[in-house]
């Protein structure tokens, strides 16, 4: 058995030779994914609804305001407006989302290409940590970059189909890298300190069910390694803490929003935050257990957008690791992680689970127990890169010969299987032979290399070729070509109505801020945010609870927020009420609806109701005149009336401020067609005064008569206590990696 020895310092050629290995990775990624780097826009790896629909347009509207100068806390194009980082996807404060944001905009649109190289970048660099944590555990490069190829380009990380969720987990091997360092006794406090950087990395991805999984197994890791040495209680107790303030960025405002609002969760009711999310949910994205095929069958299917494929190469190399290393801790560690995420991933086709829900508060959260495999293919590709150090350090081991043998006899029966198979159906996956052939290419590459026929530097690359290829059996091959006969069914949606969103830019800033309705079968995307005007609703997993208590189908309640356009093919209201103003090239017409309220105006009565069920009620009495009246749940405040209502008008908008001026001949109360929500303030000629949630939702302040200039502006407290525990955290961690000892 080789040793491994390990040192605070690293052996003088480690700059070069990891870097070395870094470029190589790098390379290899570029050529892996040459679908989407070295080819212009032929593939797309996001035509996906929640990609297309969701993630891609709210990362196009960060990205536009962060080239105009400002980071926005607040998302005014949906819903009526909602808190950006509160609703966390794709993750607005994630680095690599800031990052990219910064690359340039195609007309003020996100390339389709950069998207591609950006998604590559993320696979590269979840090669490069597990590359640097197997050098550090002493395997040596080759296997480093053995390893690190298995879990950035294969398994769940190289299938997922979400960019938050895939962003969540690539931070798991510096995770462990730094905790293991800690546990040999290298700098314990030092790098405990980055190991919860990192994890606290994890949360700000935009999604919180791989950082929640991820959180759990490096808890159950430092409580293996404080059983073991009690010295190491502090440096547990440190990386936990720095993961939680760093984390406090993201989880502060997704905590305020997650209170105040409902969310969709796979059925067709929403939840809201002390809803218990039904166990049918769990069940619906649990991992059959015909899924762990999936391991080295990719046909096998997906699961919750992703899978656990790997191939034949990893498979086999993975369990002659196990079986050779099993005297190595990190070896029986990765075992334990894979049987436990195997476990969780099978979810309510096994007990483990169902328990888990019942008694562990907040479990029901993590809703998609599939995911699991994440961590499984985490533990599969270290376990690989263990197994091809022992087949490079000892060629003549018996074990090795066995390994041949298992590749032999399944190529075998693979190819048989194929042949049989083929006679009786014709369309038989392509797929399933390439992996007999694999088999057959490894034990071809071990026979020679156990008669030393082959020199290590041939047999290593005649393996990367075999895992390579088989590889791109997994998330290359559902990657979407523009020249097939449906192309991009979603993504296209991206690219289309751009006439239409030109001619609506045209009515903005001709005659001031309103918002449109869209039929979201016709269009499906986030319309607002990918093309930056206001739309009543869009595609999104949750909404404030306020706005969404409103019957937003109906005429009145879209007349009150000021939707003064509808985009379908047909118009959605009786024959003769809407008047059609354009038509663009895809079919989608534009219908202007006449009666629509201006997004700021001033009434000088109130009207109270007892709770949300007469509030609506009241929106949808026609005797009430909406427009004078303003609709109040429980306390209002004392108006007068005077001849005329005065008059509102926008002087400047931004996401997060707004800036008008108010002209009445007596006390009466503005408007804002904005959603109410916690963090907006406003200012009466400089001076804080109270706001109102008129009509349930939008935002009121009391005016006195005269000319007044009013600002409303978004400081949420969430926000900034977050990133104020957040900038703690990387300082308190930078401070204690200075400590030498």
């Amino acid at each position: 058995m080789a040793q491994n020895h390990h040192s605070d310092r690293f052996a003088p050629c480690w700059p070069l030779r990891r870097a070395l290995g870094l470029t190589v990775l790098t390379l290899l990624g570029i050529g892996f994914y040459w679908k989407l780097t070295l080819v212009r826009e032929q593939f797309i790896w996001f035509d996906h609804p929640d990609m297309a629909y969701l993630e891609i347009p709210r990362l196009q509207f960060q990205a536009r305001e962060i080239h105009q100068g400002r980071f926005p806390l607040w998302d005014p194009h949906i819903w009526s407006g909602q808190p950006l980082i509160g609703q966390t996807q794709p993750g607005p404060l994630y680095p690599g989302n800031l990052l990219f944001s910064l690359l340039p905009l195609r007309e003020g649109y996100l390339r389709f290409s950069w998207l591609n190289w950006y998604w590559v970048a993320i696979h590269v660099f979840a090669a490069w940590l597990l590359y640097l944590w197997i050098c550090d555990l002493g395997l040596g490069q080759r296997a480093a970059l053995f390893g690190g190829i298995a879990f950035g380009f294969g398994g769940f990380v190289g299938t997922v189909a979400w960019l938050d969720v895939v962003n969540g987990i690539v931070w798991a091997p510096a995770v462990l890298l730094f905790s293991f360092r800690a546990q040999r006794g290298i700098r314990p406090l030092g790098h405990a300190a980055l190991a919860g950087v990192c994890l606290g990395l994890a949360w700000l991805s935009g999604h919180h069910e791989l950082p929640i999984l991820l959180s759990a197994s490096t808890l159950a890791t430092w409580t293996w390694f404080a059983l073991r040495d009690r010295r190491l209680l502090l440096p547990a107790c440190v990386c936990l803490a720095i993961a939680a303030l760093v984390a406090s960025a993201q989880v502060l405002p997704t905590y305020e929003f997650g209170r105040l609002s409902r969310r969709w969760i796979g059925l067709e009711q929403t939840v809201g935050w002390k809803d218990k999310i039904p166990y049918r949910v769990h069940t619906i994205y649990s991992l059959p257990a015909r899924g762990m095929l999936g391991t080295v069958f990719p046909q096998i299917g997906r699961f919750a957008d992703a899978s656990c494929y790997v191939g034949w190469a990893f498979a086999g190399f993975a369990f002659f690791g196990a079986v050779t290393c099993w005297g190595e801790r990190v070896v029986r560690w990765a075992l334990v992680l894979a049987a436990g995420s195997l476990l969780y991933s099978l979810g309510s086709f096994a007990p483990w689970n169902g328990i888990l829900y019942a008694v562990v508060p907040f479990f029901d959260k993590a809703r998609i127990p599939a995911r699991g495999m994440a961590l499984y293919g985490l533990a599969l590709s270290l376990l690989a890169a263990y197994g091809f150090r022992q087949a490079l350090a000892e060629p003549a081991s018996p074990w090795l010969r066995k390994l041949q043998v298992f590749f032999a006899v399944t190529g075998g029966l693979i190819l048989a299987a194929t042949a049989a198979f083929f006679l009786v159906d014709k369309n038989l996956d392509d797929r399933l032979p390439l992996g007999g052939l694999a088999c057959l290419a490894c034990c071809g590459l071990i026979a020679g290399w156990r008669a030393q026929r082959i020199s290590r530097n041939w047999w290593f690359t005649g393996l990367l070729l075999v895992v390579l290829t088989e590889l791109t059996s997994g998330g290359p091959s559902f990657y979407s070509s523009r020249f097939e006969p449906n192309p991009w069914p979603y993504a296209s949606k991206l690219q289309a109505n751009h006439d239409v969103a030109a001619f609506l830019r045209q009515q903005l800033h001709a005659s001031g801020p309103f918002r449109i309705a869209v039929n979201d079968e016709e269009l499906g995307i986030n319309f607002g945010d990918w093309h930056g005007v206001d739309t009543l609703q869009g595609y999104v997993a949750g909404v404030s609870e306020n706005i969404l208590a409103h019957e937003l189908h109906t005429p009145r309640t879209q007349d009150l927020l000021g939707v003064r356009f509808w985009l379908g093919s047909k118009p959605d209201r009786a024959p003769g009420i809407q008047e059609e103003v354009f038509q663009g090239q895809s079919g989608i017409k534009v219908f202007r609806n006449p009666n629509a309220f201006p997004r700021a105006w001033i009434a000088h009565q109130t009207k109270s109701v007892a709770d949300s069920s007469w509030l609506r009620i009241a929106i949808q009495d026609p005797q009430l005149d909406l427009r004078t009246t303003v609709v109040l749940v429980g306390e209002a405040p004392q108006l007068e009336r005077c001849g005329s209502n005065g008059q509102a008008t926008i002087l400047s908008r931004t996401p997060d401020r707004i800036l008008l001026r108010t002209e009445t001949a007596c006390r009466g109360m503005l408007v804002v067609s904005e959603t109410h929500y916690p963090g907006w303030e406003a200012l009466l000629d400089g001076q804080p005064v109270r706001m109102w949630e008129a009509y349930g939702a939008l935002r009121g302040i009391v005016v006195p008569p005269g000319t007044h200039e009013v600002e409303m502006r978004f400081r949420p407290r969430s926000v900034y206590a977050g990133l104020g525990l957040c900038a703690f955290g990387l300082l308190l961690a930078t401070v204690i990696w200075m400590q030498r000892k």
